[in-house]
């Protein structure tokens, strides 16, 4: 029986085989089957493990294998929950076991099972075969791979070479991490070896951050000692998801990018890791260490590295990184403090940078290549954080150097980091200044800033989420052309030093030298060019221009756009020679097309050794040192110096408004001397002016007229003299001087006025071509009170006195200085028209005219005039000892004295009266002969007629008056009185002699002499006497007034012969000196 039944199976494994079709087993059969595979359960997973069959299905493959397809597989536990749950599963058995009646597995496939795999938190692995079942924690890989050996040591199991699992759905749960991942699509296949477990694990990640992900796990693991080869190989996973599987990978987790590649480690006995070498290339991604973190993104990177866990120390071969605006490449090692014992909290890495390429978009205008560098910085993990310790790199021989700090914060990046560079092209460092940081200083910089090396370069650069980025640059420049404005020509051979700070901007420039458009190189050493607040719009400049060189070259450039200070002052920039040293202060908005109204400047200097011959035409001026001053406003220039070798104190001024357009002024002191009258082309009388005086000047000067001089003076320090007048100014006392003049060719006084020692004049001046003088003219002159009239004075040519004409006004002889021989022998002819001169005290000329020639001791010449308005008479002027002489003739000299009311009723007569001057003021020394003249009502004559009784002759002088046929009288004329020395009338009735005093002031006489009646006999004997005296006649006094004289007569003195009439004579009465 056993054998029919055998021969029956043995057919039917054979048909079975032939035909490949499955057979399904009826329930008997799968009850059957179970409780076979369950007595095999039993002895491996312990009493109480029970396989629960939902159906089978029996068939034998074409290489007579037989195979089983366990329907609704469950492995329950002795508790009847299900241990492990699978849809489907395929058993290749050992075709000779079966033949003798046993179940021995050579392979098993696994379709469609949902497992669970838990890491806890201390790091044990937890494997749930079917979800929802409790775990069974294994000590971590080593633990796996022990259990996995025990398994296939089972003597059902010894002969299991592969273990294969499809559609497989695993659930990865990290409480270490607080992760889970879903792994789909799964598919495993567990080869026993003799000498090892080999597996091999491919899934599809869906639990992570990308999607479309997979990864391939090989696993090699000996059994002898459970060490183990492990191979991963990612396609698009997460960095977080691969961070997290292994603690040197964790610095991975900062990033936020998909991953592809191949992760190679050995694992020792226990499990851990003894090496490991990955290859990754990371896709389109952000550096995002936490999901608040603003991303900063790149296109892709890769790496290739090894890690020593011994030294734990990775080793990058290759590192590059691809980004809009990053490309790197470069190599290196760092390592993971702490690793060994559990995840990392920081990575030390020291890299060198085979080539970096900076080029972020809107940030640099071209990109910033370097060859190579080095960089040493630390990753902080947790907080994240980077602490560049140090970056160098080069390019073209020139090293930067940098450190810093960067931190993710809430709303975006902390950046702070410094760099220093020894030396720099400055194109260079424009392509490495970001132009979103103070963009609008570094738009200056690349446009007023050309060639030139930089070095020294420092810069600094801070950045807070929510705030303005801050920067700072220092750097030292030299061989540069630097522009402050652009309408000046540029800086060249510059050097000096620039600094960005904050909001300001700095640049000092310690030597360098500009082109002027004339005059050759200004230095404009220590110059600076200042923005206070780049952020401002528009900035605003603050430039601080320090100028030293020739001055012409100096004016030329501050002539230029916008300013062009000596366009708008109608001078030419070579204005005169000098050296200038100056100081510009100008304040101007950052923009295009400044104006001459948004620039704010106020400019100072000095010239020195400053000679000119334009400033003021035709006249030289020069200084030694001058100040400049230049505002919006004016252009000033100050100082002293000389013009036409006149020293002066003065201050040039242009005003810039419309109003003053082609005006200009000059102010201040200058010498007042004959010296400073004779350069300044005003010909002065000789002794007119001598010593130095200091006058005050304003010269407006107008384009295209002759400049305008108004001096005004305080004659202190000068002295004055006009000896003509007998007028003098000493250099102790003061007065005043006025004078307009026109500096013109030839120049004009326009005004002059002249108040100094009692002289008051008034008047103008015109000058010949030669500077000589033409006509002078003087509506007023007043002196001492005896002088108030108007004069011409013409000139006659050079080396000629100026012919004076006195055009009108009056004199005062009374007050007439006392006259020095000589005085006039420089002067030229004089024309008098006075309206009136008098001469003393009720006795003046009106219409008073004359021509006179100075000479030695006097003037000469004749005149003409009224007495008192009255009667004509004339003249004649001629030297003498102490001056001028006067000689007065008449034909009516009755009238003459009629008008000076000497004699009011006095008739018909000649007169001669000569005055000579005796040296003392106004007074004369005077001879008077007169023929012919008719006394008449003489009120002191008559009394003295009546006196001596002379019948008829009384009536005679009342009626017709008396006739004297001579008259002859010497005198002394003062300005108070006459004295009269000797005096004699004698006609054929009465002869008179006398001597005295006449005060003019009230008409006083005080006078003596003798009367001798009947003259034409009694005058037989007057060669015996004094003239006018007869043989007989009475001594008389008059005293009183002219009007009403006091006569006096002693009759006893006709008894006396007239050579004995002394001893009753008196001496005749002086002149009181206080009189």
């Amino acid at each position: 029986m056993p054998t029919v039944i055998f021969l029956s199976l043995a057919m039917l494994f054979a048909a079975l085989a032939l035909s490949g079709k499955p057979l399904r087993l009826p329930v008997w059969a799968v009850v059957e089957a179970e409780a076979r595979i369950n007595d095999v359960v039993g002895e491996i997973a312990g009493p109480g493990t029970a396989l629960s069959l939902g159906g089978a299905v029996f068939v034998v493959d074409e290489d007579w294998v037989p195979r089983l397809r366990l329907e609704d597989v469950r492995i329950l536990q002795p508790d009847g929950t299900s241990l492990l749950s699978v849809p489907e599963m395929r058993v290749a058995l050992d075709p000779s076991a079966v033949a003798q009646g046993q179940l021995r597995l050579r392979s098993l496939r696994v379709i469609g099972a949902n497992m669970g795999l838990r890491r806890l938190a201390d790091g044990r692995f937890d494997l749930a075969l079917t979800r929802g079942i409790q775990p069974r924690p294994v000590e971590g890989l080593s633990g796996l791979i022990g259990s996995a050996v025990t398994l296939f040591e089972q003597p059902a199991l010894s002969h299991l070479r592969l273990i294969e699992a499809q559609a497989l759905t695993l659930t990865v749960q990290d409480d270490l991490l607080g992760r889970v991942w879903q792994l789909g699509d799964g598919r495993m296949q567990l080869s026993n070896r003799e000498d090892a477990l080999a597996m091999e694990l491919g899934v599809s990640v869906t639990g992570g951050q990308t999607a479309a992900a997979s990864a391939v796990m090989t696993l090699i693991a000996a059994k002898e000692d459970a060490s183990a080869r492990m191979t991963v190989t990612v396609d698009r996973v997460a960095a977080a998801d691969i961070a997290a599987q292994a603690a040197p990978l964790a610095w991975l987790g900062v990033l936020d990018a998909p991953i592809s590649g191949q992760i190679a480690s050995t694992l020792d006995r226990l499990g851990a890791l003894s090496g490991l070498e990955a290859s990754l290339t990371i896709d389109q991604g952000a550096l995002r260490p936490t999901p608040q973190t603003a991303p900063v993104a790149f296109d892709g990177a890769s790496l290739f590295f090894s890690f020593d866990p011994a030294r734990e120390r990775l080793d990058v071969s290759e590192w590059t990184v691809r980004s809009a605006d990053v490309t790197l490449s470069a190599s290196g090692h760092a390592y993971l403090p702490g690793v060994t014992a559990g995840r990392p909290s920081e990575v030390l890495a020291q890299i060198q940078v085979n080539s970096l390429q900076l080029d972020p978009q809107g940030v640099l205008e071209e990109p910033v290549t370097f060859e190579q560098g080095a960089l040493d910085f630390r990753v902080r993990l947790a907080p994240f954080g980077i602490d560049i310790g140090q970056i160098t790199l080069l390019h073209q021989g020139q090293r930067l150097q940098a450190s810093g700090q960067v931190e993710p914060e809430a709303g975006g990046w902390s950046v702070a980091v410094n760099a220093d560079l020894d030396q720099i092209a400055h194109d260079r460092l424009l392509a490495l200044w970001p132009a979103g940081v103070v963009g609008k200083t570094r738009i200056w910089v690349a446009d007023n800033v050309h060639e030139g090396l930089l070095t020294n370069v420092r810069a600094g650069f801070r950045l807070r989420p929510g705030q303005e980025p801050l920067f700072s640059l220092g750097y030292d420049y030299s061989g540069a052309d630097v522009r402050f404005l652009k309408t000046l020509p540029p800086i060249q051979n510059g050097r000096g030093y620039a600094v960005v700070a904050g909001k300001s901007y700095k640049m000092v420039l310690e030597a360098g030298q500009v082109a002027a458009p004339s005059g050759g190189l200004v230095d404009i050493a220590g110059s600076v060019f200042s923005v206070v607040d780049v952020t401002e719009k528009p900035a605003r400049a603050e430039i601080g221009v320090k100028a030293k060189g020739d001055m012409s070259a100096a004016l030329s450039l501050l002539d230029e756009p916008p300013f062009q200070f000596m366009t708008k002052a109608k001078l030419p920039t070579d204005l005169g020679q000098g050296q200038v040293e100056a100081s510009a202060d100008l304040r101007l908005p950052l923009k295009k097309g400044n104006k001459i109204a948004d620039v704010d400047f106020d400019v100072t200097g000095v010239i020195t050794g400053f000679r000119s011959d334009r400033l003021v035409p035709g006249r030289e001026l020069r200084a030694d040192r001058l100040a400049l001053r230049v505002t919006p406003e004016k252009l000033e220039i100050s100082g002293k110096g000389a013009l036409q070798s006149v020293p002066f104190d003065v201050t040039y001024a242009k005003q810039f408004a419309p109003e003053f357009k082609g005006k200009s002024t000059i102010t201040g002191t200058a010498e007042l001397s004959a010296k400073a009258a004779s350069n300044m082309g005003v010909s002065l009388p000789d002794g007119l002016l001598a010593g130095r005086g200091v006058a005050n000047i304003t010269v407006d000067l107008q384009q295209g007229q002759a400049p305008k001089l108004v001096l005004r003076s305080s004659l202190a320090g000068v002295q004055m003299a006009i000896p003509s007048l007998g007028w003098s100014k000493g250099s102790a006392s003061t007065g005043r001087l006025a004078l307009d003049l026109t500096l013109g060719k030839p120049a004009r006084v326009d005004s002059v006025v002249l108040e100094a020692a009692g002289l008051k004049a008034t008047g103008s001046i015109s000058l010949a071509a030669d500077g000589g003088l033409e006509l002078a003219r003087f509506t007023s002159v007043t002196l001492g009170g005896w002088l108030n009239a108007r004069a011409e004075l013409r000139g006659r040519g050079k080396g000629r006195p100026p012919a004076v004409a006195v055009t009108g006004g009056r004199v005062d002889m009374r007050g007439l200085p006392g006259a020095r021989g000589g005085a006039g022998s420089s002067s030229g002819p004089i024309s008098l028209a006075l309206d009136q001169l008098t001469v003393t005290d009720g006795l003046a000329l009106t219409g008073f005219r004359s021509t006179i020639t100075p000479g030695r001791g006097g003037v000469s010449g004749d005149f003409t005039g009224r007495v008192n308005g009255q009667t004509p008479i004339k003249g004649s002027l001629a030297p003498s000892a102490n001056g001028t002489a006067v000689r007065l003739r008449s034909e009516d000299a009755g009238s003459v004295f009629s008008a000076a009311k000497v004699f009011p009723n006095a008739q018909g007569g000649s007169m001669d009266l000569i005055l000579r001057p005796t040296g003392a003021k106004g007074t004369y020394d005077g001879n008077l002969t007169m023929q012919g003249i008719r006394i008449r009502k003489a009120p002191a004559l008559a009394e003295l007629i009546n006196a001596i009784s002379v019948v008829g002759l009384l009536e005679q002088m009342n009626g017709s008056g008396l006739l004297f046929n001579e008259v002859e009288a010497q005198f002394r004329l003062s300005p108070r009185a006459v004295q009269i020395g000797r005096a004699s009338a004698v006609g054929a009735s009465l002869g008179v002699s006398a001597s005295g005093l006449y005060v003019l002031q009230g008409g006083r006489l005080d006078v003596q002499g003798v009367i001798s009646p009947i003259y034409l006999l009694n005058g037989i004997g007057a060669f015996l006497t004094r003239k006018g005296e007869g043989l007989f006649g009475f001594n008389y006094t008059v005293k009183g007034t002219a009007k009403e004289p006091s006569v006096s007569v002693n009759p006893l003195s006709l008894f006396t012969p007239g050579m004995f009439r002394e001893i009753f004579r008196s001496a005749p009465p002086q002149l009181d000196p206080n009189e």
